[in-house]
């Protein structure tokens, strides 16, 4: 594809990053490394449709999570790691993230994602990536959540995906969009795959692969998984 010729204007604040607008969406644009995912420009990456089995995957995600010997990103604050500024401070709004989780409290579950939106740094701030992970898992695996949840869910994306057009940067609100969608990089659906499949190799890679995103984002993301599979929760915090 010719992007040269197609018209693309610049995100505004990002015009030096790889993403641009295209008739008002935010796609990628870079040209020196593949990334496959479906704002691709050149070459969108989708993902098959797969039914996944909840008990499955929360195998699959406590064999990754009893493997791992480093702890990227958030994935620090569920094993009870200091975390960098702004973050530590922010501990008391991640913690109520994960109570409300584990509670399913909706209400108190959506008031704490709003204050974690845009939190951190980084072109996708630590709060959003978290929060795509959980949302993200329970579209993959709906079951986690009870009734109420489900038939809520749409009404909670849709004022989390407007809450995230001034609480956070326009690309993180665009990427997201699409994990709330349950669409995102292929690295993040072959780590589900690899749950699905219980191989502690195959779990292994695709977990090694998927921190590698970013700075910190695979591990951010990784971290939104495993509190909405409910295989870990963060150390209490101190009275």
């Amino acid at each position: 594809m010719n992007l040269a010729a197609i018209d693309l204007q610049a995100v505004p604040g990002f015009e030096t990053t790889d993403y641009a607008l295209l008739d008002g969406r935010i796609v990628w644009t870079g040209s020196k490394a593949r990334t496959d995912h479906p704002r691709n420009l050149a070459h969108p990456w989708h993902a098959a449709p797969v039914v996944y089995d909840a008990k499955r995957l929360r195998k699959g995600a406590a064999l990754a999570w009893q493997g791992m010997d480093t702890h990227i990103g958030l994935l620090g604050w569920l094993a009870g790691q200091r975390l960098v500024f702004p973050l530590e401070l922010a501990r008391p709004r991640l913690h109520a993230v994960a109570r409300a989780l584990r509670a399913q409290d909706l209400a108190a579950f959506e008031a704490a994602a709003l204050r974690v939106l845009g939190l951190g740094h980084g072109l996708t701030p630590s709060g959003d990536d978290l929060l795509g992970g959980i949302l993200f898992t329970l579209v993959h695996a709906p079951t986690l959540s009870n009734a109420a949840w489900r038939s809520a869910m749409p009404g909670l994306r849709a004022r989390i995906r407007r809450a995230a057009e001034s609480a956070t940067n326009p690309i993180s609100a665009a990427l997201l969009d699409d994990l709330m969608r349950g669409s995102s990089y292929r690295v993040l659906h072959e780590v589900f795959d690899a749950f699905q499949s219980g191989e502690p190799g195959r779990i292994t890679e695709a977990v090694d692969r998927l921190l590698r995103l970013g700075a910190s984002s695979g591990g951010d993301m990784l971290a939104g998984v495993f509190l909405a599979l409910q295989i870990c929760e963060p150390p209490a915090e101190p009275l």
